[in-house]
């Protein structure tokens, strides 16, 4: 099989969520048999990340876009032109890894949506910023509902989501998860210097890896915090990931309890979810949610929301509390902290269901996939 991944690599280096699914997807898929994969691609960017990332990027070969990323997006999406076989005439899939548009003239057209976030009521604020990505969201679907072969999405609740707003795609979406690094899977003695970082050595902690955002239910934590801190003094909060910067000011009046760390590297977020007592994933919206399936990879338990994905990917092994409910989230994880017990119960029960989602697996599925469109 010939594809070619149409990658935005300026996504794949310090990135979270769709950046980890493109390159994970990419890397696994390239060293499935018979696949000779190459790589669509903005030159500026190959040229600032390909240092960064290294191998196996730096040995794929590429094909170069004549336009900078978004104007060329524009110019395919616009003018239907050039088609992927200029740049790779022998190319059987054209496979984009992100929410993007390649025209094609004979190659099947492999598209990724990860969810319907911006066409659901309550995902985002709806601000200038959250009508734009809207309306640009919606010119690009109407253009994929038109050429693409196929819509690879990452769980069947987002397959559902997807398929309510836009019916066409129904027939078309097929559903492959996200998966799990194997470094998380890895023994902790594995972290080395990270298990050492002066972080850990200022008592437990509860780890919200999603950052604070409105999607990642910001206004719930500022509201539930308070009370789990109330009844456990000694207890942290340390919030991986970035955070909106509306959110910044209010995480600071909170006090000494609540440390933001920002964007960390994948050796300190595994040791971060190592050492946590619980992990904390309140989202009101997820296509999918990574940091359920990586905190017990890491034998973590985790408390995270009762809808969209989230129950599907936990299965069962989490602790599900409404969106909504703030008082619920606290004493779920109060419950959690004081019975040393149900958390052991978890962890062991959490670990076992994560082994199951392997990038592997999931690119020999998608391979699979590929092989019915020809």
């Amino acid at each position: 099989m010939k594809l070619l991944a149409y990658v935005h690599l300026r996504n794949i280096y310090g990135s979270t969520g769709a950046g980890v699914v493109a390159r994970s997807l990419t890397e696994q898929l390239a060293i499935q048999p018979n696949m000779d994969l190459q790589i669509l691609a903005d030159p500026a960017d190959h040229a600032r990340i390909i240092p960064k990332v290294g191998e196996p990027w730096s040995s794929y070969k590429y094909h170069f876009l004549p336009h900078e990323t978004s104007n060329q997006q524009a110019r395919w999406i616009v003018l239907n032109r050039p088609p992927a076989e200029d740049f790779w005439r022998e190319a059987d899939i054209v496979f984009c890894t992100a929410e993007s548009y390649v025209p094609k003239r004979k190659a099947r057209l492999v598209v990724t949506i990860h969810d319907a976030a911006y066409f659901e009521p309550h995902a985002h604020i709806r601000n200038r910023a959250f009508w734009a990505t809207h309306y640009k969201w919606r010119v690009l679907y109407q253009r994929l509902l038109r050429n693409a072969d196929m819509f690879h999405t990452v769980s069947q609740f987002s397959a559902d989501r997807l398929a309510h707003y836009f019916p066409a795609m129904k027939n078309r979406l097929r559903v492959v998860h996200n998966a799990v690094a194997e470094d998380y899977f890895l023994d902790p003695a594995s972290l080395g210097d990270a298990l050492h970082d002066p972080i850990f050595g200022k008592g437990p902690y509860v780890f919200l890896p999603g950052g604070l955002h409105f999607r990642k239910n910001a206004e719930l934590v500022f509201e539930a915090w308070p009370m789990i801190h109330a009844k456990h003094p000694d207890l942290r909060l340390l919030v991986g990931n970035h955070c909106a910067a509306s959110y910044l000011e209010r995480a600071k009046q909170m006090g000494n309890s609540v440390q933001l760390l920002g964007f960390v590297d994948n050796s300190l977020l595994r040791a971060l979810y190592t050492k946590a007592e619980i992990a904390w994933f309140p989202s009101r919206y997820e296509g999918f949610g990574m940091p359920v399936l990586e905190a017990m990879a890491c034998r973590t338990p985790v408390v995270t929301s009762d809808c969209c994905s989230l129950p599907e990917i936990a299965g069962g092994h989490a602790v599900l509390v409404p969106y909504d409910k703030p008082a619920e989230h606290a004493e779920a994880i109060s419950q959690l902290l004081d019975n040393s017990l149900l958390r052991s119960g978890m962890s062991a029960r959490g670990r076992v269901w994560a082994e199951s989602f392997r990038w592997r697996r999931s690119a020999q599925q998608l391979r699979e996939h590929f092989d019915h469109l020809l």
